[in-house]
């Protein structure tokens, strides 16, 4: 499925205009079943996060980066299968917990900004990643910044959560929490730090 560039730029401009414009912004995101689709295929987007949190992990675990990112396919799985669950898992469990979200008319458009806004989230964690994976921080002050770019990916979460189901605070705060614990709960099951 093709990307053309003005799509990508005005869909990642859209989800980060959802934290300032709330739901004004959306119709800069293709709400349609195409781009309900487009959105999934947008993740390859993510793919130079996943190398920065690839070369951090590997530094959390020891092993040298001048050997070659991909020479521990164990550890590139465990990568690619977190930042999948960063996808999926959300949307699966509103699903799983309130089945009537199937039929409900705000849940593709939930699907599409949120898939939008992990590529915004993933590029944002990424940097904390790519600093440690370089030396320039210790693995405490890279938790530090990790948790700083935290507090704006949580800010991305609920401005989709609340602009496209219409959420309350209480729903929407829901939502972003589900969703932290989710990334930690995979990141730690796959044995990974959790960039």
């Amino acid at each position: 499925m093709a990307l053309p560039a003005d799509d990508v730029a005005r869909s990642l401009r859209g989800s980060w205009r959802l934290m300032s414009q709330g739901a004004s912004a959306l119709p800069e995101l293709d709400l349609s079943g195409a781009g309900f689709l487009r959105s999934y295929a947008a993740a390859v987007l993510t793919l130079p996060a996943m190398v920065a949190v690839l070369a951090a992990e590997r530094a959390m675990a020891g092993l040298p980066n001048s050997e070659g990112l991909f020479q521990s396919p164990a550890l590139v799985a465990a990568v690619i299968l977190s930042q999948a669950a960063a996808f999926l898992c959300l949307p699966a469990l509103l699903i799983g917990l309130a089945p009537g979200l199937l039929r409900a008319p705000a849940l593709p458009g939930f699907v599409i900004a949120w898939n939008w806004t992990e590529i915004l989230a993933a590029s944002l964690l990424a940097v904390p990643a790519a600093v440690h994976a370089v030396g320039w921080s210790t693995p405490e002050i890279a938790a530090m910044q990790w948790l700083a770019f935290s507090v704006i990916v949580a800010r991305l979460r609920y401005s989709a959560a609340e602009a496209t189901l219409g959420a309350e605070r209480g729903l929407a705060l829901t939502i972003v929490g589900a969703s932290f614990l989710i990334q930690f709960a995979m990141a730690r099951a796959l044995g990974l730090w959790g960039f």
